[in-house]
């Protein structure tokens, strides 16, 4: 579930984006020039609103993006309760339909036998036309029973969508186009909005970290006329100068996670004021395989990494 809230200060532009996830919230906030983004784990103690007051307020967000992200994230806390209905309404109406089930079964079985029982005394025949009867009631109750449960349960066959364009012939039917980073970054958030719940906009990044324009044509109004890349991990955007450090930032993201998981610190050196990230807690335990060629450091949002040094400690 995500959803990007903008407000304009002044005249400067404050955007934030927030991802839901099952046990996380990620958040990305940006204004003017200043970004910023954190991964905040969600506890089931704690309101989804209370869990972000801490970014908000360090990050100065404005109290009106503030006042729309509140309402948000309580309709969203709300949702889950939605579901749980929802899911009890299909529980009670699936149990229902077992009852109604067995009664058909039941009553096919009664009226059969009842009907045998008839012709036997009529007859003299006992029991042939009475097992007949229990025969037939059962397989008339039985196909009943089925008719009624495909026709409940059987997923809707409506038309099909139609199958998307590749990459290949989206780019032969738009124009090539000259965007900027600026306008990149707004065609991603974008699409991460139009995506369903539990799709992340991972889906955009190419083997080589380069960005499938082909799926956000429908936004720009064409096809770049140079590639863009970002990280997997991060989303951080880069351009062709820098298409080598998005493999790079993505291998140590999940060196520095999986180190976290298990160690519950950083692989950072004590009181270094860069929080450089230590490659080598990371090879000698085996996080990494081998050293990246650039240096990489640790926000202080929730362990995200970054290329690029802190300004109180760059010269």
């Amino acid at each position: 579930m995500k959803r990007t809230f903008s407000k304009n200060v002044g005249r400067v532009a404050e955007d934030l984006e927030l991802g839901l996830e099952e046990n996380m919230i990620i958040v990305h906030y940006k204004k003017g020039e200043y970004e910023k983004s954190a991964r905040l784990l969600k506890t089931e103690t704690k309101p989804l609103k209370n869990s972000l007051a801490s970014f908000l307020a360090e990050n100065n967000v404005s109290d009106e993006l503030k006042a729309e992200v509140a309402v948000y994230l309580d309709e969203a806390g709300g949702q889950k309760g939605k579901e749980w209905a929802d899911s009890t309404s299909f529980l009670l109406k699936a149990l229902s339909l077992h009852v109604v089930l067995a009664l058909v079964i039941a009553i096919s079985v009664f009226i059969g036998y009842k009907t045998g029982g008839f012709l036997d005394s009529y007859f003299g025949l006992y029991p042939v036309f009475t097992l007949l009867g229990l025969g037939a009631g059962l397989a008339l109750g039985g196909f009943s029973a089925y008719t009624m449960a495909l026709k409940h349960f059987r997923p809707y066959s409506g038309k099909r969508e139609k199958p998307r364009v590749n990459g290949a012939e989206a780019a032969k039917e738009w124009p090539a186009i000259d965007v900027d980073m600026v306008e990149v970054r707004k065609a991603v958030r974008k699409f991460s909005d139009e995506l369903p719940k539990g799709v992340y906009r991972t889906i955009l990044v190419n083997e080589d970290n380069s960005i499938d324009f082909s799926q956000l044509v429908h936004i720009l109004g064409g096809i770049p006329s140079k590639k863009y890349y970002m990280s997997r991990e991060t989303y951080d955007l880069f351009e062709e100068a820098e298409k080598d450090i998005p493999a790079e930032m993505d291998k140590v993201q999940r060196a520095v996670d999986l180190y976290v998981k298990e160690k519950r610190e950083y692989p950072m050196l004590p009181f270094d004021p860069s929080r450089r990230v230590n490659y080598y807690q990371l090879l000698k335990d085996h996080y990494l395989k081998e050293p990246p060629k650039i240096e990489f450091y640790i926000t202080d949002c929730d362990g995200l990494v970054t290329h690029k040094k802190p300004a109180k400690v760059q010269g």
